[in-house]
């Protein structure tokens, strides 16, 4: 059996989404081996060969997506079981996220009236309610996308993530909530069916070359997880991850130490 049937079998078991069976393929496409040639000297071998030409982050996804595959080789008895050990450790640096802070927002808010177009809706009414929901939510752009009118409850908004398949329930600010009432309906869907996915992600690159800024949806993602974090809430549940302590890949550090006035408890020392 190929690498590439072992990946599709493993995702079809357990209900992998189209966007992990991807990166599985890409990852087995560069390696020559069949399932049965899996083992953890071969895979460890790789890794170590890897770091000298790939980031640690990318070689770091490697391990974790071998290591599926290896544990699910040995369930299908496909290799033996028993060779079965952790894998070498791949140390890779702490991420440093960037995100937009309230004034950067209030920046690209103020240029959305400069949009044009829009058949369905004005771009400028469009990515304006896109914004301010997709900071209050937290949520990726593919839940953006998808979520509609009917999952909206008063302030909170009951989504199924697309990425975790995890139910997660999301706060809707009072200006999100009015920048949703001013949009038209064609459809269930509250921008799915105003825009597609290639047309929001042009939209959103104009609206940053307009206000001189460079970004996507992902730094709102980041802003909002950054806002939690000052506020004292739990960034890694306001984004609906499982996993604890992901908001080191969101957090602004930077500016949450800006807006907190993190200084000095003293003044230095006069050098004179």
């Amino acid at each position: 059996m190929t690498l590439i049937d072992l990946a599709r079998r493993y995702c079809n078991r357990v209900g992998g989404s189209p966007g992990y069976l991807e990166q599985l393929e890409v990852l087995c496409r560069r390696l020559p081996w069949q399932a049965e040639d899996l083992t953890p000297d071969l895979i460890d071998s790789y890794l170590t060969d890897a770091l000298n030409h790939l980031s640690a982050s990318t070689v770091y996804n490697h391990r974790r997506m071998l290591g599926r595959l290896l544990t699910f080789a040995a369930d299908e008895r496909l290799v033996d079981g028993s060779i079965l050990r952790p894998l070498r450790r791949v140390k890779r640096n702490p991420p440093s996220p960037i995100a937009w802070s309230h004034a950067d927002i209030r920046t690209l808010l103020s240029v959305c009236p400069k949009l044009t177009g829009g058949m369905k809706c004005p771009h400028g009414t469009l990515m304006k309610a896109w914004l301010l929901v997709a900071y209050s939510t937290g949520l990726r752009l593919g839940n953006l996308l998808e979520i509609r009118h009917d999952q909206i409850r008063g302030h909170r908004i009951l989504v199924r993530q697309v990425k975790t398949r995890e139910p997660h329930v999301c706060y809707l600010d009072t200006q999100a909530l009015a920048a949703i009432a001013a949009l038209p309906r064609q459809g269930p869907r509250i921008f799915g069916d105003l825009i597609c996915r290639d047309k929001l992600l042009a939209q959103m690159r104009r609206l940053c070359k307009l206000a001189g800024m460079s970004g996507s949806t992902k730094f709102l993602r980041r802003s909002g997880a950054t806002y939690a974090e000052i506020a004292g809430k739990d960034p890694t549940r306001h984004l609906g991850h499982r996993t604890p302590g992901m908001k080191i890949y969101y957090v602004d550090r930077m500016l949450v130490a800006e807006e907190r006035k993190d200084e000095p408890t003293t003044a230095p020392l006069d050098s004179s």
